[in-house]
């Protein structure tokens, strides 16, 4: 319940504008606890949280949403300008019809891509009740037609359980020189360290985005800044599949 929650955040960190920096700092904490435990094992520049089957994977990841789904819904609005903006300073999708965006929850994203004038829709592990943006999909077996889509967009890249697997299916459904965008976090290297529903980090963005590339056989097109979005801070990079 709310309400019980809220008390317990008043007893454990207090009041004031110094309540948020001690439940912050309590929560990295123990996401950095977690992240150094052996639920993680890292090889090869990328860490993978340990599951027992693949199975298991996918229960954890569909049920992120019934934990955040009320704080998504209140700042639904401030995250549709946010995806509106990234968007619109990507000039790769300029003319580019079709957009698959993948792990899309409620489908901010989805409806950002629509708002500028693209044919978008989703998919999610779990994408809730009567959600006419995003369909019920997993990213590691797509279910669309081989070079189907112009663009693919994620920004859940640190959700992934088969990193080649996802990549060589958008490179299947990506028609000839269409393009991936991924949105990335800094690595745990950077300072960012993976929390309760991430299931693969990177040591850094830029390494990352090589491993992408080398994975799919795509050039890097574009790298940008996004900025900061409340705590996390954004950069996004363009590949492009050969023509």
């Amino acid at each position: 319940m709310p309400g019980l929650k809220r008390i317990y955040n008043i007893l454990r960190y207090g009041l004031g504008d110094g309540a948020r920096v001690r439940k912050n700092a309590a929560k990295e904490k123990a996401r950095e606890e977690k992240f150094a435990s052996g639920l993680w094992q890292q090889e090869q520049g990328i860490a993978k949280r340990h599951y027992g089957s693949y199975e298991e994977y996918v229960t954890h990841q569909a049920g992120k949403l019934d934990r955040i789904v009320h704080r998504l819904k209140e700042t639904e609005r401030e995250d549709l300008a946010e995806f509106t903006r990234r968007f619109g300073l990507c000039e790769e999708l300029a003319g580019l019809n079709s957009v698959l965006c993948l792990g899309a929850r409620l489908g901010t994203e989805v409806r950002a891509m629509v708002d500028l004038g693209h044919f978008a829709v989703g998919i999610d592990l779990n994408p809730g009740e009567n959600n006419p943006l995003v369909l019920p999909g997993d990213f590691h077996h797509l279910a669309f037609a081989d070079a189907s889509v112009d663009a693919v967009y994620t920004n859940v890249m640190d959700h992934v359980f088969d990193l080649e697997k996802v990549v060589s299916e958008i490179v299947r459904v990506l028609k000839p020189g269409g393009i991936f965008i991924a949105e990335l976090l800094p690595g745990f290297d950077e300072g960012f360290v993976p929390g309760e529903y991430e299931s693969s980090h990177w040591q850094s963005v830029d390494e990352f985005s090589r491993r992408i590339a080398e994975t799919g056989g795509f050039d890097i097109e574009t790298k940008r800044d996004m900025g900061q979005h409340r705590r996390d801070h954004w950069y996004q990079f363009v590949f492009r599949k050969a023509a």
